[in-house]
């Protein structure tokens, strides 16, 4: 097997290309991630809750129910508190789901482990596969099928894009910048960073298995047209017409997504001063009389029991059919 040139190894300008996205997405994620938290210590800050009752009474039907009592700067950071809430959970529902589908993955193909090809674990499976899994110990993972199908010069190039994942630990950097932007799916850009990440990451892999060898250009490209013709409808091949430019030797650009991550950027900055001004002017009062609004919290709750069984409902029904895919 032909030796990586040791410039592949530090990554090309691909590989380095990724890394300055991956930066800025981690930046933006960190941004939006302080700011949820800081607009949620300020709704702490401005909110005054009292475990009695308050003067702001209204009776209804005979019932007093109690309301709470706020100017517009405490409107705002109600608004905002909210909005951060939504993010930080998203922010740790994604981190969960990407940790228990990695592991969930890694031991499903630990499981269907037939032996391992050099560095490589091979699975049965008669399709055509190979993908770099796991998120703090990432491994080559290859199929039955596409070992059968590539000749060894071809078969070569496959592993050396792999290994490139694997040694920059691209299942992690893909991970969070996922995570990321569904946590901020209210800033605009913020998906299209992902994409443009995991784009310029499968770059970066052609790029230092084309360098492992004159030879390998070819052998990469008869690997990727073996992947598309084996493909069923439907089914990611993980080829993009980026990469078939980049390998016919079209040069993709490089050119840093600098209007998009300003634009994420000052939304967050902009949702930040929201909060502090807003914070400075703010008051608010209310009651602790679970459920908040209400003297009579057992009539609410009864009345909520229905609403609480449908939403479980609903959520067993979208969390039974899932599977989690083996990889492209």
């Amino acid at each position: 097997m032909t030796q990586p040139d040791p410039a592949a190894l530090s990554g090309g300008p691909a590989a380095a290309a990724a890394a300055r996205v991956g930066r800025a997405g981690g930046l933006l994620g960190a941004l939006g991630l302080g700011s949820s938290l800081f607009v949620i210590f300020r709704l702490l800050e401005t909110w005054r809750v009292t475990p009695a009752t308050t003067s702001h009474e209204v009776s209804i039907l005979g019932e007093k129910l109690t309301y709470p009592a706020a100017n517009v700067g405490a409107v705002v950071v109600v608004a905002l508190a909210a909005l951060g809430l939504v993010a930080a959970a998203r922010m740790a529902a994604g981190t969960v789901r990407e940790l228990a589908a990695s592991r969930r993955m890694c031991r499903r193909l630990l499981a269907h482990g037939l032996g391992d090809l050099e560095d490589a674990l091979v699975f049965d499976d008669e399709r055509p596969r190979a993908f770099c899994a796991g998120l703090l110990r990432p491994r080559v993972y290859v199929s039955t099928g596409l070992v059968a199908m590539l000749d060894e010069l071809a078969l070569c190039a496959v592993l050396d894009h792999e290994r490139h994942h694997a040694r920059r630990h691209d299942p992690l950097r893909l991970a969070a910048g996922r995570v990321i932007a569904g946590a901020l799916f209210f800033v605009p850009g913020i998906r299209d960073l992902a994409e443009r990440q995991f784009t310029l990451v499968e770059l970066g892999a052609d790029e230092s298995a084309m360098s492992a060898g004159p030879e390998h250009r070819s052998a990469l490209a008869r690997a990727m047209l073996s992947f598309a013709e084996r493909s069923e409808p439907g089914d990611p091949t993980g080829i993009e017409p980026a990469r078939v430019e980049h390998i016919l030797g079209e040069p993709p650009s490089w050119r840093f997504p600098f209007l998009v991550c300003l634009s994420a950027g000052s939304v967050l900055a902009l949702l930040a001063a929201a909060g502090v001004l807003a914070g400075h002017v703010a008051s608010g009062s209310a009651s602790l009389a679970p459920p908040f609004l209400s003297r009579q919290p057992c009539v609410v709750a009864l009345a909520a029991i229905p609403a609480l069984v449908g939403l479980v409902a609903v959520a067993l029904r979208r969390e039974l059919p899932f599977t989690g895919p083996m990889g492209s």
